[in-house]
């Protein structure tokens, strides 16, 4: 009973976030990239060089689905392709440090828009805000 007065609780919680926070975040980060792109650059980031296979995994697509969206990447510099040098077969994309560069700025512009939201506040609910979030947070990366 109390696992469906939680769920309840996230179901409406989470199209609130993506209003007043989400939203707002993504149409101030003007990276050019879309967000499977971006999507794409931040798994590459956390998880290192990876085939793409692996990576079509962690995108939860099919791998021909992914090959446009990392051809477009490297188009742009921001991944590369490297092969393996004992199998040529294998090709590990990783992120250049255009790409490094590029998930940086975006960074600093999506924490500059949550920033401004957090102005609202005073210095009592920003400190609840943020036990709370740190909380959540933490509840959450234990959900596999």
């Amino acid at each position: 009973m109390h696992d469906l007065k939680t769920a309840e609780t996230l179901f409406h919680l989470i199209p609130l976030l993506e209003k007043r926070f989400f939203r707002t975040v993504a149409q101030q980060s003007k990276t050019g990239l879309s967000p499977m792109q971006m999507h794409a650059l931040l798994l590459l980031k956390e998880h290192g060089a990876c085939t793409m296979s692996a990576l079509a995994g962690e995108m939860l697509m099919p791998k021909q689905q992914v090959t446009p969206i990392i051809d477009k990447l490297v188009k742009e510099n921001f991944v590369q392709r490297e092969y393996d040098p004992v199998d040529r077969r294998i090709i590990r994309i990783r992120l250049t440090p255009s790409g490094l560069d590029l998930l940086e700025k975006d960074k600093l512009t999506k924490l500059d828009v949550l920033n401004s939201k957090l102005a609202y506040l005073d210095e009592n609910d920003l400190q609840s805000l943020d036990e709370a979030a740190t909380a959540f947070l933490k509840l959450i990366q234990k959900i596999p």
